[in-house]
């Protein structure tokens, strides 16, 4: 059986440190929709920051077949443990946003 060749990206969980390694083809368009929908806001809730991820992996990645919401979360917990971005409570709600 022939290995894949394709580039992988490890994402680490924040609290766990538990390292995944997914395809560096779905990390990427993933990773730039996430900051993308994040950029030049005050913050975003997880569904709205799904909602708009869904709506600009679908536009880009027609062809993608994952699960979009599992792996917004999976990627924006990388970049929370890599510091990019950031999550808070305000009036009870959570919000993720770039760090400042």
């Amino acid at each position: 059986m022939a290995k894949s060749t394709s580039k992988k990206t490890v994402i680490t969980h924040p609290e766990s440190q538990r390292e995944t390694k997914i395809d560096s083809a779905i990390y990427e368009p993933f990773k730039a929709a996430i900051l993308q929908s994040l950029k030049d806001t005050k913050g975003k809730t997880f569904t709205e920051l799904t909602d708009d991820v869904v709506k600009i992996i679908k536009k880009k990645f027609a062809s993608f077949k994952g699960s979009i919401p599992w792996y917004t979360i999976s990627i924006l917990r990388d970049l929370e443990t890599r510091g990019i971005v950031e999550n808070f409570v305000e009036k009870g709600k959570k919000f993720n946003r770039l760090k400042k």
